[in-house]
C-alpha cells in the first residue's frame, strides 16, 4: 500500500467544474475517479489541491489517493491518459508520505487570468481568454494589484453566498504584458474564497479603463460590502496554475 499524488492539467470549458455533483452533472473530479477505479479496482483518501469552479481550467491541479497496488509510474500515467477524456491529463505522478492531503497541506496557491487588450483575439485564444478593445492603463492596474496583497478580509470580493470566515492571505498579484495585447493577471494566495479571483480582476479591470477610482478598493475593505466591488468576469480566463507545498 501506498500514497501518491498527480499533478493534473485539463480544460474546464465542458464541466460543471472539479468536485463531484449530484448524478449526471459532468465533473472533471468523477472522470478521474472513473478512470482510477478502472485500473485500481478501489482506492482510498482522494483529495484535490484546489476546488475550481465551472468553466474553470487547471494547469498544474494536485490530486491524491492511496493504493495497495505497486505503481509502475511511467506505465500507470500511460494508461490512465489513454482513459481520462482528451480535455483531461495527468502531467506527474509521485509517490509521498501517507499522511500528505492535497488539500490541507498546500502552502499557497496561483491562479491566473488571461486578457487580451486588442482589437482582436487570437483564434487560439477565444476559448481561453476575455477580449477587451477599449485602450487601458496598465500603470494604475498594477497599483490597484499592490492594494489586494498582504492578510485582509475578502468578504466584499467573492460571492454574497460565501459562507464562513473571508480573511485570505495575498502574497503576491502581479499582471505580465505579453505581445498581441496578451496581459496576466497572477494571483498567489494561502487560499481563495468562492469568485474570489474572478472579482479581484473584475474591479481591476474596471479601474484600467478608467470606470471606476483605485481609491474605490479601499472602500471595499473597509465597508465588506459586495455592491461596492467590480463585477465578476466569465469563467473561461481562469486557470489554476500552481500549487506549493
Amino acid at each position: 500500500m501506498g500514497s501518491f499524488s498527480a499533478v493534473v492539467e485539463y480544460d474546464g470549458t465542458g464541466y460543471r467544474g472539479f468536485q463531484s455533483q449530484p448524478k449526471d452533472i459532468r465533473t472533471i473530479q468523477d472522470e478521474l475517479i472513473k478512470a482510477l477505479n478502472t485500473l485500481l479496482g478501489s482506492f482510498k483518501r482522494f483529495s484535490y489541491a484546489g476546488r475550481t469552479d465551472a468553466g474553470v481550467h487547471a494547469k498544474h491541479q494536485v490530486i491524491c489517493f492511496e493504493t495497495e497496488e505497486k505503481l509502475d509510474f511511467y506505465r500507470f500515467k500511460w494508461k490512465l491518459n489513454c482513459l481520462l477524456p482528451d480535455d483531461i491529463v495527468v502531467r506527474k505522478i509521485s509517490g509521498v508520505s501517507d499522511d500528505f492531503d492535497a488539500r490541507k497541506d498546500a502552502k499557497w496557491r496561483q491562479y491566473s487570468y488571461f486578457v487580451i487588450n486588442n482589437t482582436y483575439q487570437s483564434v487560439f485564444l477565444k476559448k481561453y481568454s476575455l477580449l477587451i478593445t477599449k485602450r487601458m492603463d496598465l500603470d494604475i492596474m498594477r497599483k490597484a494589484a499592490e492594494k489586494f496583497c498582504g492578510k485582509k478580509d475578502f468578504g466584499s470580493f467573492c460571492n454574497n453566498n460565501t459562507p464562513g470566515f473571508t480573511v485570505r492571505e495575498v502574497t503576491g498579484f502581479k499582471i505580465r504584458k505579453f505581445p498581441e495585447g496578451l496581459l496576466v493577471f497572477r494571483i498567489n494566495a494561502n487560499s481563495f474564497l468562492y469568485n474570489m479571483v474572478r472579482i479581484i480582476v473584475g474591479t481591476v479591470l474596471e479601474i484600467g479603463r478608467g470606470e471606476r477610482s483605485i481609491e474605490s478598493i479601499d472602500r471595499a475593505f473597509n465597508t465588506v460590502d459586495r455592491r461596492l466591488a467590480g463585477k465578476i468576469v466569465p469563467a473561461k480566463g481562469l486557470f489554476l496554475t500552481n500549487v506549493i507545498y
